[in-house]
């Protein structure tokens, strides 16, 4: 809803002089001429219309016993949250919040950061909020492909363009579909100048901040891939899928006649890294985070409480079953 000219500059003069003045609202309707229960529908109105946005900075104590349960048992570094709500997206905004002011302080001059298209790469990227002035050099890269053209893929411009900026960095993204139609395709496009600058930034580089997605890839802009896809990969019995690679539980990478057309860093590539930040949060990340945690393709971890239970209640689960222990290699499909 559109709001007159004449009100709207009343009313921004009410926001700012309440918000960024910390004037009282009795003080704001001297200022103004008009009454204070006028001041308060404004700032209510301001609010209702997006022109005023909160935001909550405090992450609250990590919780220190969970991570060192999960530190133990898996040989990695993490970082657990507090679960505050039952709200996905509040969970995984603040996770990728507390990330974001932690990750990229560590980062080195002249390292290149590998990094996946998607919705917690999109609240990645939106909470770098200021500058990382002491990197030099830095180079940023998506590492999978568009798929078909997909306004979803198409965010993978604006994350990199929004990490780079904020790293002082230069930006690469994948100049090609995710999936393509045959492996003879993908052979010839890595022979193309542009593609093959951007698999040798994937094959150097240390860093890669990552998250997965659900093996059925219900929930994820993957479905996009198409109803042929999700079906073939309905005869697996999977754990997750990273950049379109989908594994078993023990972070073994099923090769299939798609993973060999898909465009993007493999779980291969992705175990050679020195850093391989994963942020995941909610139920449907569990099996495909435990999957990888399992595979040893996780150094560091990113997530809250509620999900870091269920990762080892899960986990607790497996190592009762017969033959099954830690990361052993339960699967007949060869990596």
């Amino acid at each position: 809803m559109k709001v007159k000219n004449e009100n709207w500059a009343l009313m921004m003069s009410a926001v700012k002089q309440y918000y960024q003045e910390g004037l009282s609202q009795e003080q704001i309707a001297k200022n103004l001429y008009i009454s204070k229960s006028t001041v308060s529908r404004l700032i209510k109105r301001a609010v209702e219309l997006g022109y005023i946005e909160f935001k909550i900075n405090n992450f609250g104590e990590l919780d220190y016993v969970l991570q060192e349960e999960l530190e133990n048992m898996f040989g990695i570094q993490c970082y657990i949250l507090p679960t505050l709500v039952d709200s996905y997206p509040v969970r995984l905004k603040d996770v990728c919040a507390y990330a974001a002011a932690t990750i990229f302080h560590n980062i080195e001059d002249h390292e290149i950061i590998c990094l996946p298209w998607g919705s917690t790469a999109e609240y990645l990227a939106a909470n770098i909020n200021k500058p990382i002035e002491h990197c030099e050099g830095i180079k940023v890269c998506i590492l999978n492909g568009f798929v078909n053209g997909s306004v979803n893929s198409i965010k993978a411009i604006h994350i990199v363009e929004k990490i780079s900026s904020m790293l002082n960095a230069t930006g690469y993204v994948m100049p090609t579909p995710l999936l393509l139609k045959d492996k003879e395709t993908k052979d010839i496009l890595l022979n193309e100048p542009s593609v093959k600058e951007v698999f040798t930034l994937l094959q150097k580089s240390e860093t890669v901040i990552f998250s997965v997605g659900p093996f059925d890839m219900k929930n994820t802009y993957l479905t996009e891939l198409g109803e042929d896809v999700i079906s073939h990969l309905s005869t697996f019995d999977g754990a997750g899928n990273f950049a379109g690679h989908t594994y078993d539980i023990n972070g073994v990478e099923f090769q299939t006649d798609i993973s060999k057309r898909l465009m993007s860093m493999n779980i291969r590539m992705l175990k050679k890294k020195k850093n391989r930040i994963c942020i995941a949060v909610g139920s449907h990340k569990v099996r495909p985070v435990l999957g990888l945690l399992r595979g040893g393709a996780i150094s560091c971890l990113y997530t809250d409480v509620e999900t870091a239970r269920e990762i080892l209640d899960l986990q607790k689960q497996l190592q009762k079953k017969p033959g099954v222990k830690g990361r052993k290699r339960i699967s007949a499909i060869p990596d």
